[in-house]
């Protein structure tokens, strides 16, 4: 059933179906009462697909992404994940007129500005990650100012009004790794959690996860040792003093990665002969999963950072285009991964 065949039905031109379809003005009341009978006798539902298809010649649907800048040392870069999830999308939708433009922070300052130069464009949606909460909430402002609808892909942080999340509770991901290394670490081990910091502290998905990993261990009544150990994102983790006593100690040790870069690890227990030791990570990139094959790493968890790209582009389209919000907040299981079930590379 078409917008013709509705029209024919209801005695009227095209284009007062296509008025009353978008509630636009100029059609008296009883034709607009006729015309919308007979769309819910047909069970006429628009085809927003066809529509946007042949708008997209004339109207791009331009979606902005700000994450943090990739870098070029040999640390595998986290970022690089969701930005292949988001191309994936895109490449999907090109047909469809959604264009994606890629803006890069450092830090909170750099978050801040890039913010502003997007909202300075003409953009329908915007996706990025509430790594600052102060900015993320003036973020939303000009965001609200603007009707523009905003994904925030990672890590969930309270804010000041409603917002949209696309990411694993890092609460529960902490819980998860703290159960398993504890199965093979017991209570009578040392654990470390190893997390990044920037210029405004520990990363929130790292310090949620933190907070998880020791309420697992308050939650079965077991007084553990446990260290933290905070290095900043465009350096590698160090061992210094005390640390390196309680690593060398005969018994086990359990260490506890809140990022993407477990695989920074095992070298560094080698160069310190640190033995008995286990580490479980995050994120199935290529150099974890090297040292997972290798029994470096015992436990990897995937919050699939592609997806999380991926699934923001698609649910922000369907928002844009068909006012769906179903999609634009998702939680992401936690998944283990182990060298049996890892994917191959």
């Amino acid at each position: 059933m078409g917008i013709k065949r509705i029209a024919k039905l209801a005695n009227v031109s095209i284009g007062t179906v296509d008025r009353v379809l978008h509630k636009r003005s100029g059609v008296a009341k009883e034709t607009e009462k006729r015309v919308l009978k007979i769309i819910e006798e047909t069970g006429y539902v628009k085809n927003t697909s066809a529509s946007r298809l042949k708008l997209a010649s004339v109207k791009k649907i331009r979606m902005a992404v700000l994450i943090p800048r990739e870098n070029n040392t040999q640390q595998w870069n986290y970022w690089r994940l969701p930005k292949e999830g988001i191309l994936k999308a895109v490449e999907e939708l090109s047909e469809m007129g959604v264009e994606v433009d890629f803006y890069s922070f450092l830090n909170s300052t750099s978050f801040a500005a890039r913010g502003h130069e997007i909202f300075a464009e003409d953009y329908d949606a915007l996706v990025t990650v509430p790594f600052f909460k102060k900015e993320s909430n003036e973020l939303q402002q000009l965001a609200k100012a603007k009707d523009i609808p905003v994904v925030f892909l990672d890590t969930e942080i309270a804010l000041d009004g409603p917002a949209n999340f696309i990411r694993q509770n890092s609460h529960n991901a902490g819980r998860v790794a703290g159960r398993l290394l504890h199965g093979l670490v017991g209570s009578e081990g040392d654990y470390f959690i190893v997390n990044i910091i920037n210029d405004k502290g520990v990363h929130a998905s790292g310090q949620q996860r933190e907070d998880g990993f020791r309420a697992f261990f308050k939650s079965i009544n077991q007084k553990v040792s446990i260290q933290s150990i905070q290095h900043a994102v465009d350096v590698a983790p160090v061992f210094v003093g005390e640390m390196i006593e309680k690593l060398k100690k005969d018994a086990p040790k359990g260490i506890f990665v809140t990022n993407s870069r477990a695989h920074l690890i095992p070298r560094l227990l080698m160069s310190h002969d640190v033995r008995n030791a286990f580490v479980v990570g995050f994120d199935l990139n290529e150099r974890n999963l090297m040292c997972l094959q290798r029994d470096e790493i015992d436990f990897l968890i995937n919050q699939k950072p592609d997806y999380q790209g991926y699934a923001a582009i698609k649910g922000l389209f369907n928002f844009l285009t068909k006012e769906d919000a179903s999609a634009l907040n998702l939680q992401i299981p936690v998944e283990i991964i182990v060298k049996e079930n890892a994917p191959q590379f």
